[in-house]
């Protein structure tokens, strides 16, 4: 499964929830759980409502807001919690991400066509974060993902006889009006000085031509932010691409990329990863997406049920008032019991 690195603009955001604020009610630093010889404080319990109202306000508002934001803070501590288990998990396996961390920060730096780490540093803690505490969320994030892949992802088997069968019953839900699946090189104009992104652009057309790896090239030259997932931007229907865009893309066979290409963004490269006619496409066009659906649908569960027996394993304690809706009920007991 493709794991996306996260954007300095998009991680300020997520990050930047988390920091103190330096305005509104004092909140009463208490433990409000504790996982094993981890914490979680009614600070952080706070700040995670706080962030999740900000996420919700960008689809809601007025009372479809205030619905929205009761159903889903029910499970905020439950969170919380997943993630301090899967963390300590992680150290348990010994798993050290300390090298890909290295490589995700100069990631985002390069995204946002920052210089160095230092500059790096420093825009982060303008936005009045801790150094520390930036890299640490992402640190943390990197952990779970691996304890998720190692102990859950491991157990999820999706065939191509899984996929076959799926795609048999429901053939009229893949029904398309035709389209195109992409992926770009963009050098920003409006990062870069003009003659600079052009000499950039130029520059990786030139070892796509010597046969350098698109997605290498994409991660050295490219400066959208689908540069840590192989440049794509994803799949578009028919008669949605800008005409002088269509036109380029007509000319390409399925594995090919354009020469550069000049739009009011930049300069662009772009390449054909799947074109689909209108109808049903056959099996074997759709077989890896029909895999990676069926086996997001098996992983939620299969990760509840691992983090259900996580908790059996460790020590938890909740003040009073506080729920952890991740714990097994003793009527999800009782279901298990009489399935065996």
């Amino acid at each position: 499964m493709k794991k996306a690195a996260v954007p300095l603009s998009l991680v300020l955001v997520w990050v930047g929830t988390n920091a103190p604020s330096l305005f509104g009610a004092k909140v009463v630093e208490r433990i409000i759980a504790r996982v094993n010889n981890e914490i979680v404080t009614q600070r952080m319990f706070e700040r995670e409502k706080e962030k999740l109202r900000q996420q919700l306000a960008q689809d809601y508002s007025g009372p479809e807001l205030e619905v929205q934001f009761r159903n889903q803070s029910k499970n905020l501590l439950r969170d919380l919690i997943d993630q301090s288990l899967m963390v300590q998990k992680a150290k348990d396996l010994d798993i050290n991400v300390e090298t890909d961390l290295v490589k995700r920060l100069d990631g985002i730096r390069k995204q946002n066509n920052l210089a160095t780490i230092e500059d790096l540093q420093k825009e982060v803690e303008k936005q009045g974060m801790i150094w520390e505490d930036f890299k640490d969320q992402i640190r943390r994030n990197m952990l779970m993902q691996q304890v998720i892949e190692r102990e859950v992802g491991r157990t999820i088997v999706v065939s191509r006889e899984d996929a076959k069968k799926y795609y048999d019953a429901h053939k009229n839900e893949f029904q398309s009006p035709g389209g195109i699946h992409l992926a770009q090189i963009l050098v920003s104009t409006e990062k870069r000085k003009p003659e600079e992104a052009e000499k950039r652009a130029k520059e990786a057309l030139a070892e796509l031509k010597a046969g350098q790896k698109w997605v290498d090239v994409v991660k050295k030259y490219s400066d959208d932010a689908s540069a840590n997932e192989g440049g794509d931007v994803g799949f578009f229907k028919n008669g949605t691409l800008a005409p002088a865009l269509a036109k380029v893309v007509d000319k390409l066979e399925v594995g090919d990329n354009s020469d550069i290409i000049q739009t009011k963004y930049g300069y662009s490269i772009i390449k054909l990863l799947e074109k689909y006619n209108p109808g049903i496409p056959p099996f074997d066009q759709i077989e890896q997406r029909i895999e990676e659906m069926l086996y997001n649908q098996q992983m939620q569960p299969a990760l509840r049920k691992y983090l259900v027996n996580l908790r059996k394993e460790s020590y938890i304690f909740l003040a009073p008032g506080f729920l952890d809706t991740g714990a097994e009920r003793p009527s999800d007991a009782l279901v298990a019991t009489k399935g065996q």
